[in-house]
């Protein structure tokens, strides 16, 4: 019996590098979102934390707490910002994974039919073999006769 060669194997493997590489770029894309999220909210607890002008206040005191102010409402926003990239990132990466993972399921869904295939031609051709042996005992025995 012939041993089982899959035609597509060294395409398939590749195929699976694919896919390995483009679930590490998810998992790193992941790693990233996450860590923009903290950044957003470490900044957002910062902001709400510092200390609002009130009250009469000299002028050069309240500019630069208006100043203060302003620059950690810019952090945020620089965050959010970031944020958002990180997750269009994601979607990207997602989609790049899903292609790469249809893409080995497909040939991996031939190598089974091509293998269940593979083990039907083998059956018959033990089945031949078998038949051929039962033949000619049979038909040695006859000679015999």
């Amino acid at each position: 019996m012939k041993k089982f060669k899959f035609r597509l194997q060294s395409v398939l493997r590749v195929r699976r590098l694919q896919e390995d590489i483009a679930r590490a770029r998810l998992l790193n894309a992941n790693a990233a979102a996450r860590e923009s999220e903290r950044v957003v909210d470490a900044r957002v607890a910062r902001y709400t934390t510092m200390d609002r002008p009130n009250g009469v206040q000299h002028e050069p005191d309240f500019a630069l707490a208006l100043f203060r102010l302003d620059k950690a409402a810019s952090a945020v926003d620089d965050a959010n910002e970031l944020r958002t990239q990180a997750r269009a990132t994601v979607a990207e990466r997602h989609m790049e994974w899903s292609g790469a993972s249809m893409r080995v399921a497909a040939l991996e869904r031939l190598e089974e039919r091509q293998r269940a295939e593979h083990k039907i031609e083998a059956q018959h051709d033990e089945d031949r073999l078998t038949d051929d042996l039962v033949s000619s005992r049979y038909a040695r025995e006859d000679d015999l006769r």
